[in-house]
């Protein structure tokens, strides 16, 4: 949830019967990489498995789940390391992660839905919905794409402190504004671009004074059940239905896997509609896609959506309402407490890869790496 690294880094059964969209079911062990593999020559997997194995070895993870999906090359899926530390059961494909950021992505297509129904207006203040300071000169667009200047409530040390000290505490979106209303802003709106989560937060409000519905109800009636994606939740509760991967962070010991901790249960207030969400590898490849190419959408504002800006001068990285663009590859990622995911997806050539780690800090990325190395391998003159 906390950091945007693109920049800086540019239960379980015995066997699992695994279906993942177009193509074949085939009986594979859990672990296995590759666990299902179609096309690709043998240097290409080899050079996928690499990279894997040389993520999990930096990222000092328990597990990690990366799939690779291109129309008339190739899939290949990889399985490596454990789920749970405690009883050893492997990472499987099927395993549900605490998706982070990439909550945004689903965040801003209900705006953009609601805008599309007239209810909201992408230009118009944020003070016509919430009172805000400079809410008469920031517009539901700059919060979107990250223009507003708001301070990032996560930038806060005190909440930090807060969130590690007890992932599952009470926490809620008017602790979080409380908190950011207490900092200056980073440049007036529209004056630059930084990441700030406050501004989903800001959004989450808007969404639920308008419809007078939650948020999460609302992303599960209009996008996840629409779309189908079944793994796929905006969680209520600190608990994750399984099938899940076990979350662990960076602390107390480091260098030492076995110390790790535990984190798995976490108020999904702490992150609300900047991260709270939960989705597994099946669900996110359909996502990327539906999400690039504009589902549920008009043709307008997904042209809207794709009109980014960059994250600093010379970046190859850019970002619109609600999505990343990374050369040319359109997801985002994300990065909370436990776990660590980037989804991607390349309109020219429908392909898409999506990698879920299963140990993180509030300010590790380890997912969005190894998306590139992915990347480079499948096209290297990119």
């Amino acid at each position: 949830m906390k950091t945007w690294h693109m920049v800086a880094a540019l239960a379980a059964a015995a066997v699992l019967t695994l279906t993942i969209g177009l193509f074949p079911a085939r009986a594979a062990a859990p672990g296995d990489c590759p666990q299902a593999a179609f096309g690709f020559s043998d240097s290409e997997r080899d050079r996928m498995r690499a990279a894997v194995d040389k993520a999990r070895a930096d990222a000092k993870a328990p597990g990690i789940t990366a799939g690779v999906f291109v129309p008339g090359r190739g899939t290949w899926i990889c399985v490596v390391g454990v789920s749970d530390q405690e009883t050893g059961r492997a990472m499987n494909a099927a395993d549900r992660f605490r998706v982070g950021s990439i909550t945004k992505t689903f965040t801003g297509t209900a705006v953009l839905r609601l805008v599309d129904q007239g209810l909201i207006g992408l230009d118009e203040p944020l003070s016509r919905y919430v009172d805000w300071p400079d809410g008469n000169v920031i517009t539901i667009r700059q919060l979107l794409n990250m223009t507003s200047g708001v301070y990032d409530y996560t930038d806060d040390p005190e909440f930090e402190k807060r969130y590690l000290a007890d992932p599952a505490g009470s926490f809620g979106p008017r602790d979080a504004l409380d908190i950011a209303r207490n900092h200056e802003p980073y440049f007036p709106p529209g004056q630059g671009f930084h990441y700030s989560n406050t501004n989903y937060i800001l959004l989450e409000t808007v969404v639920e004074r308008v419809t007078g519905r939650a948020i999460g109800d609302l992303i599960t009636e209009e996008i996840i059940d629409k779309l189908g994606l079944d793994s796929t939740r905006y969680p209520a509760t600190p608990a994750l239905e399984p099938p899940y991967a076990r979350g662990y962070d960076e602390t107390p010991d480091p260098g030492d896997g076995a110390a790790l901790r535990d984190v798995t249960e976490s108020n999904p207030g702490y992150a609300g509609a900047a991260g709270a969400m939960v989705s597994n590898l099946h669900d996110l490849r359909i996502w990327a896609a539906e999400l690039a190419n504009g589902a549920l959408i008009s043709e307008r504002l997904q042209r809207e959506r794709l009109r980014t800006v960059p994250l600093a001068q010379g970046a190859e990285v850019s970002y619109g309402l609600g999505i990343a663009d990374w050369g040319g590859w359109l997801g985002h990622n994300g990065t909370i407490i436990g776990y660590n995911t980037a989804m991607f997806y390349l309109p020219e050539t429908g392909a898409a890869i999506v990698v879920e780690v299963n140990r993180s800090s509030l300010d590790t990325d380890h997912a969005t790496p190894l998306f590139g190395e992915l990347a480079k391998i499948l096209y290297p003159d990119r």
